[in-house]
């Protein structure tokens, strides 16, 4: 009877380590196939926009910049546009919508010239934190704007590939991401106001790693055509 008994459970034993080894495999599996398909995402500096060199660090700070670079217009026979950035500065008072900042609101100024005339801009970091955003533009085509913050012109802090978020600002803005990481780590992305059916309202950009802005294109105009 012992014997019998013994030969049993053993054969119970041998049956759970079977099982055992066999749900311990079946799990590996599965975890590996996570691993092997993550999500492709990136934190985006703010020293991807002025072009400084960025430390590394995965963290949203202003510092002292003086950096200029020469932007390319795509389909346009002319000469690279120099841009300059410098900053940052400091507000007086905060007329926008900015609510993370007090009075005085941090700001980059950003200077080019397009048909021989000047164009002067204000960047902070706007008020849902994941972007650059205008709160100011002096152009002749124009005159002196201003902007409620709300909206975002360059994306900052962690974004995936393909990823578009809109923002319900005055005017209401959109930023799709085409390639989150191209050649030379260059970010490249898509930013429309409204329908976007005007023109610099639908627009490509292109940011690289210690130089900052590089490439411009009009979506509707240039893209488009060329479909």
């Amino acid at each position: 009877m012992n014997i019998y008994l013994n030969t049993y459970f053993l054969a119970l034993i041998y049956t759970s380590l079977f099982f055992s080894a066999n749900l311990f495999s079946e799990d590996n599996t599965t975890e590996h196939k996570e691993v092997d398909s993550p999500v492709k995402q990136r934190f985006i500096p703010v020293e991807l926009f002025t072009g400084a060199k960025w430390d590394g660090k995965h963290e949203l700070a202003m510092k002292a910049v003086s950096t200029s670079t020469c932007v390319t217009f795509i389909g346009k026979k002319r000469p690279c546009s120099q841009f300059q950035i410098t900053g940052p500065f400091k507000t007086e008072e905060n007329n926008t919508k900015i609510e993370w900042r007090g009075d005085e609101i941090p700001y980059y100024r950003r200077i080019f010239s397009i048909r021989e005339s000047q164009v002067e801009s204000f960047f902070t970091i706007n008020n849902s934190k994941d972007g650059l955003v205008r709160i100011y533009d002096k152009r002749k085509q124009w005159g002196t704007r201003t902007y409620d913050g709300l909206g975002s012109k360059f994306p900052l802090g962690y974004w995936k590939q393909g990823e578009v978020r809109e923002y319900n600002s005055r005017r209401p803005t959109r930023i799709e991401i085409i390639e989150l990481e191209g050649p030379n780590k260059c970010l490249t992305f898509r930013w429309t106001i409204g329908e976007g059916k005007r023109r610099n309202q639908d627009n490509i950009y292109t940011f690289c790693p210690d130089l900052g802005f590089t490439e411009f294109q009009h979506y509707n105009v240039d893209v488009e055509q060329k479909n």
